[in-house]
């Protein structure tokens, strides 16, 4: 994709990005909690890449791959997530395209443990 491809009106799907955070509960341990990232973009282009099922642990999971296309926000992370539709899916590369600072390619997986 080419920075000048996109434009605001394919941004058709609502998101939410997240980060895990972690908060003392007084006992000497932690509770872990995500909670959205202010500023990030709210909006994005949604494509799924593929699906599939693996067979582990006596179990099938089904795995999927989407790729969103948003905004450009520099504060994104590979650890942090995004929620599409209430389902919640892991980021695993963010792609500041032509790094140019005008859009992110980021290609997510769900259906695994998020």
């Amino acid at each position: 994709m080419k920075c000048c491809d996109m434009h605001a009106g394919m941004l058709n799907e609502v998101i939410s990005f997240e980060r895990s955070t972690r908060t003392s509960d007084g006992s000497g341990g932690f509770t872990e909690e995500w909670a959205a990232i202010t500023g990030a973009p709210t909006r994005a282009a949604v494509k799924a890449l593929s699906g599939s099922e693996r067979f582990a642990s006596d179990r099938i999971e089904a795995i999927s791959k989407w790729r969103i296309t948003s905004r450009y926000f520099s504060d994104i992370k590979e650890n942090d997530r995004v929620i599409i539709r209430s389902r919640a899916y892991n980021i695993r590369f963010v792609n500041n395209v032509e790094l140019a600072d005008r859009w992110l390619e980021i290609d997510l997986s769900g259906g695994v443990a998020v």
